[in-house]
Formats: structure tokens, C-alpha cells, sequence
């Protein structure tokens, strides 16, 4: 039988352009659109959907990994089981590192914090380490700063809150992701974490703790079911016509609701109720963009699968080194984001050629 034409594979197959797009949607929402120019407003104020993409896709990955490496402890576990001494025979302890989950973890980490920790070092030091000089931070904080962007989780400075924050979801993936292998039903876990964000916003208690990482929290949900998704994509299932309508009448309905959000009801809603609304928007528009782009050319996708690759460079480098000086010309919208995204893209593939030449080893 021939392989349906539509299926959730395209969440795998054009995963380096939708990465390119969300990093792009990135770029325009810290530019910053004007309200005399409606489009470039909306842009500017929904493109940060382009992380909620970021993290969706990412949840896919991680699903696809972790996947890759249970198959090798099942192997590691059939070895064990074959080697196994005979009853009555003395049998050294197995140290806990050699054990096949642990290993699976530790490749696991290894592999995370290879991709993310070498580059964010880099230029954490070079935003934190000159306000140490001045003394706009002291030796704790600047370490802290540099070692885990501490600033976030004490009183949300978010400079490069979306460091911390995925390798926090990184750091608790593999709990779920087991979970759910072993107990198919916990895959409900997002709709508790849309719980969460409620309570996180309205009960007091909670409220007062952790009320300031609402940007994290409300970004929970779309993590989680990405996870989910990846074995759909794995498994490449399709999508029937009635599912594409589906999908067609959610981002209409989502992508409606967040511009309205924008344009007439800012200040007027607490954060997380729009980024509720950005779960729909970007399953949707994921797998529609992806449908689209599977009929793209290959050199037409190019732009984007390149900054695809460059995404976490381009992210660090963006708005504190390229965006504040370029806004000091006033160029305007457009020809700001054109500039901001061209310079950009050229400082992210060079530290993502050094990181990649000093890690080749560890990852």
C-alpha cells in the first residue's frame, strides 16, 4: 500500500523551516510594530507564538531521542538478561553508572546540554561580565547570572528567559516522557498544566511564589504536547481531509481571537489567557505551514532551514547585541527587521561554527 500523501511526518520532515520561521516571528515581536501600521502591530505584538513553536517542536525532538535511546537500553537490558549469572553463583554488583536507564539519561543530558549550555556561556559572559565591571552586579549575581540566568527565577528578568526556562522542561522531560511510555493515560498531563496556569494567576498562595514566571508556566502545556505529538510523527499517521478543515478553522478562530487580543484588548487581560489561546494557534499553524512547505522547492526553503540551524544562536545574539544598536538609526519597521534578522543570522552561524568546532567531541 502507498504511504498517505498528509501525516503528521511533515512535523519531522520540515522541521529545520518551521524552526527558521518561529525564529523569524521572534525577530518581529522584538522589533516592535507601531499601532498606524496594523500589520506590522500584530506581527510584532502575536510573533511571540514563534516561541510557543519553538517549544512544540522541541517536545517532538525529545520524543524522537529518548525513543532512539530506550530502543538501546531494551538491547543493553537483553545483554544483562543473557549474561545473567546462574542461580547459586556469586555475581559481582553492577555499578549504578552501568546501569542501562542511567546511561540512558546521562546521553540524554549530555546531548541537551551540549547543544544549549556551550553557546548561552559565551555570550552570557559577554552581556554579564561588563556590569560586573561597572558595578551594576555583584560577584554572586553575575556568577549566578552566567551559570543559570538566576535573574529569571528570582524576579523574572527576562533577557534570555527562554534559556532557562527550556532547559528547566528539559531537566523534567525524561519524567514524563517515561510516564507516559508506561502509563498511556497520563497523557492528559497538559490539561492539568493549563490547571496550573489558572492557579498560578489566581490562587493567592501560588500566586505569591511563583505568580512572576508566568511566562514559563503558561508555556508548560504546549512543551507537554509536543511530547505527545512526536509519536504520531514518528509513526507518520495521517491526517484525513476533515482533520485538515479542522486544523484550517482552529488557526482562523485562534489567530482571529490573538490579534483581537492585540489590537483592542491589551492591558486588559492577564498574559496567560492569550498564550492559552496560542496552544490551538500553534498546533494548527505548525502542521499547516508544514503541509505548505513540503510543496515548497528546495532552494526556495533554503533561507529558512538556515536559520533553522542558527535558531539558538540567533535567539542569544538578536536583541541585546544587534536590535538595540540598529533601533538608534530609525529606520522603520520592515527595514529595521530586515536588518536585525541579516545581521543577526551572519554572528549566530559563526559562534555556531566555533561551539560546533570546541563541543564536536562531546555531543
Amino acid at each position: 500500500m502507498n504511504e498517505p500523501k498528509h501525516t503528521y511526518g511533515c512535523l519531522s520532515s520540515q522541521r529545520g523551516r518551521l524552526m527558521g520561521a518561529a525564529m523569524l516571528m521572534v525577530v518581529l515581536f522584538h522589533v516592535g510594530g507601531m499601532r498606524h501600521d496594523t500589520l506590522a502591530y500584530c506581527l510584532s505584538r502575536c510573533g511571540n507564538v514563534g516561541v510557543d513553536v519553538f517549544l512544540f517542536l522541541s517536545g517532538i525532538g525529545l520524543w524522537f531521542s529518548w525513543s532512539k535511546l530506550s530502543q538501546g537500553r531494551k538491547l543493553k537490558d537483553g545483554e544483562r538478561a543473557a549474561t545473567a549469572p546462574m542461580p547459586g553463583r556469586s555475581h559481582p554488583a553492577s555499578p549504578i553508572l552501568s546501569h542501562p536507564l542511567t546511561s540512558q539519561l546521562l546521553t540524554y543530558f549530555r546531548r541537551r546540554y551540549v547543544r544549549v549550555y556551550p553557546a548561552w556561556l559565551a555570550i552570557a559572559c559577554l552581556y554579564y561580565l561588563p556590569r560586573f565591571f561597572d558595578g551594576r552586579l555583584s560577584a554572586a549575581d553575575t556568577a549566578l547570572s552566567i551559570a543559570v540566568n538566576w535573574g529569571f527565577w528570582e524576579h523574572d528578568e527576562l533577557t534570555f528567559w527562554f534559556i532557562p526556562a527550556i532547559m528547566a522542561l528539559y531537566t523534567v522531560a525524561p519524567a514524563y516522557m517515561e510516564l507516559i511510555r508506561r502509563h498511556p493515560d497520563c497523557r492528559a498531563m497538559p490539561v492539568a498544566a493549563m490547571v496550573l496556569c489558572v492557579l498560578v494567576q489566581y490562587w493567592p498562595p501560588l500566586h505569591s511564589a511563583v505568580g512572576h514566571l508566568e511566562i514559563f508556566f503558561s508555556r508548560i502545556p504546549i512543551f507537554l504536547i509536543g511530547i505527545n505529538t512526536g509519536q504520531a510523527v514518528m509513526e507518520r499517521k495521517p491526517i484525513s481531509r476533515a482533520g485538515w478543515w479542522m486544523l484550517l478553522a482552529l488557526f482562523a478562530m485562534s489567530a482571529l481571537a490573538c490579534v483581537n487580543f492585540e489590537d483592542g484588548l491589551r492591558g486588559r487581560f492577564p498574559l496567560f489567557l492569550e498564550r492559552m489561546v496560542y496552544i490551538p494557534l500553534t498546533v494548527s499553524m505548525s502542521l499547516l505551514l508544514a503541509r505548505a512547505m513540503e510543496r515548497m522547492p528546495r532552494r526556495a526553503g533554503a533561507p529558512l532551514a538556515f536559520i533553522g540551524t542558527i535558531s539558538l544562536e540567533m535567539y542569544l545574539i538578536h536583541a541585546q547585541f544587534v536590535l538595540k544598536p540598529v533601533q538608534q538609526w530609525h529606520l522603520g519597521y520592515w527595514p529595521t527587521a530586515l536588518a536585525v534578522t541579516a545581521a543577526s543570522a551572519a554572528l549566530a552561524w559563526l559562534l555556531h561554527k566555533a561551539v560546533g568546532l570546541l563541543t564536536r567531541k562531546l555531543a
